[in-house]
C-alpha cells in the first residue's frame, strides 16, 4: 500500500514538473512538424508520389495531436505558474519562443488545407480553417506587441543577447497572409468578408517584412561585432533564412488570391508580374542564406561543440520553408529545378526531423526535458 502511494506522488510530482517546465520553445517542434509536411505534400503533388503524400498526411495528423498535447500544460502554467511565465517573458531568449504556439496553429491549418480536403467534410474543414486563423491571428499579434513592447523597455538586454530567434515575435505576422490567402482563395473571394480577411493579411505582411528589415539590422550588428552565441543557440541561426521563404509562400498565395477576386479594382496580371520578380528576388536570399548557415554550422562542429539542446529544433521549421518556396518558385515560374531543390531539401529536413526527434525523446526518457535551465 504504501509503495503504490509513493509511486502516485512521484506521478504527480513528475506531472507537475511537466507543467512547471513546460518553456515556450516545445512549440517549435510542432512548427516544424508542420512545415515537414507541406513539404512532402508538395513533393507529392509534384512527383505524383503516393507514398509522400500519405506521409504529409501522417505528419499534419501528428502535428494536430501534438498541438493540442502540448497546449494544455502550456495553458495550465500561465495559471499554476505566472511567476515562471512573466520570468520567461522578460527573458532575452526565451520569451522570442512564445509566438510559437500561434505560428503552430496557423502552419497547421495551412497543413490541413493542403492533406485533409478529401478526408475532412467542408462543414467541418471551413469552420476549423477560419477558427484556426482567428486564433493564430490574434496570437501573433498580440505577442507581437507584447514581447516587442517589453523588449524596448527592459534595461537588462543588450546586443550580446540578439539571436536570429529575435525574429519570431515581429516577424511571425508574415505566416498570417498564408492561411489568409487561402481563405480568400477557396471561401470568401469577392465577398466583403474575403476583402476583410485580406486587408488584415496585407497589414500582418506589412508588420512582418517591415520589423525583419529593422531586427535583421540590429542582430547583424550583434554577429558583426561580438562573439558568436553559445553552442546552445547555433541552431538559431538558421532562423534567418525564414523571412524571406516565408515571403516568397505568402506571394504564392497572394497571387491565387488576386486571380480569385478581392476587389478593390485591382489589376491583377501586372501585380502578378511584379511578384513574380520580387519573389526572384526573395529567394535568391533565402539559398544564400541557406548556404551561410551550412558554412556556419560547419565552423561550430568543427572549432566548436555542437552537442544536443532542445534548440536544434530551430533547424525544422526554417529548412521546411526553404522547401516549401523553392515549389512555390516552381510554380510561380516553370522551372522544374525548383522542383529539384524541393525534394532535396524535403530529404535533408526528413533526415534532420528524425534525429532531432530521437534525440528529443531520449531526452524525455532521461527525465532531462522539464528541469530548470
Amino acid at each position: 500500500m504504501a509503495g503504490s502511494t509513493t509511486l502516485r506522488n512521484q506521478r504527480r510530482t513528475q506531472l507537475a514538473g511537466i507543467v512547471e517546465y513546460f518553456g515556450p520553445q516545445w512549440f517549435g517542434s510542432t512548427m516544424g512538424t508542420g512545415a515537414l509536411g507541406l513539404a512532402l505534400a508538395l513533393v507529392a503533388s509534384e512527383y505524383e508520389f503516393g507514398p509522400a503524400a500519405m506521409l504529409a498526411q501522417v505528419f499534419v495528423g501528428l502535428t494536430a495531436l501534438l498541438t493540442v498535447v502540448f497546449t494544455i500544460p502550456w495553458l495550465l502554467r500561465i495559471v499554476t505558474h505566472p511567476g515562471q511565465v512573466r520570468t520567461d517573458l522578460t527573458h532575452p531568449i526565451r520569451s522570442q519562443f512564445f509566438p510559437t504556439m500561434p505560428i503552430t496553429l496557423l502552419v497547421l491549418g495551412v497543413g490541413i488545407a493542403r492533406t485533409m480536403q478529401d478526408i475532412l467534410p467542408k462543414v467541418v474543414l471551413e469552420p476549423l480553417l477560419v477558427g484556426l486563423f482567428i486564433l493564430g491571428s490574434i496570437g501573433i499579434f498580440g505577442f507581437g506587441l507584447l514581447l516587442v513592447t517589453i523588449m524596448f523597455a527592459n534595461d537588462n538586454i543588450g546586443s550580446h543577447h540578439g539571436v536570429f530567434a529575435w525574429y519570431i515575435p515581429p516577424v511571425s505576422h508574415l505566416v498570417i497572409p498564408i492561411l489568409g490567402f487561402w481563405l480568400v482563395e477557396n471561401i470568401y473571394a469577392g465577398s466583403a468578408v474575403g476583402q476583410f480577411v485580406f486587408v488584415i493579411s496585407m497589414m500582418a505582411l506589412g508588420i512582418g517584412s517591415f520589423m525583419f528589415v529593422f531586427f535583421g539590422s540590429i542582430i547583424l550588428h550583434r554577429y558583426a561585432y561580438e562573439s558568436l552565441p553559445q553552442e546552445k543557440l547555433a541552431p538559431t541561426f538558421v532562423i534567418g533564412l525564414a523571412p524571406t521563404a516565408v515571403l516568397v509562400i505568402a506571394i504564392g498565395r497572394l497571387v491565387r488570391a488576386l486571380r480569385a477576386g478581392v476587389g478593390f479594382d485591382l489589376a491583377v496580371e501586372p501585380i502578378v508580374a511584379s511578384m513574380k520578380l520580387l519573389a526572384m528576388v526573395l529567394w535568391g536570399f533565402s539559398a544564400w542564406w541557406f548556404l551561410l548557415t551550412v558554412a556556419v554550422v560547419a565552423y561550430y562542429v568543427t572549432q566548436r561543440d555542437h552537442q544536443f539542446f532542445f534548440t536544434w529544433w530551430a533547424y525544422t521549421f526554417p529548412t521546411g520553408a526553404f522547401a516549401i518556396s523553392a515549389g512555390v518558385m516552381g510554380h510561380l515560374l516553370g522551372i522544374a529545378a525548383f522542383n529539384a531543390i524541393l525534394a532535396g531539401v524535403t530529404g535533408v529536413l526528413v533526415i534532420v526531423w528524425t534525429v532531432t526527434t530521437a534525440f528529443t525523446s531520449r531526452m524525455i526518457i532521461r527525465g532531462h526535458a522539464f528541469t530548470p535551465e
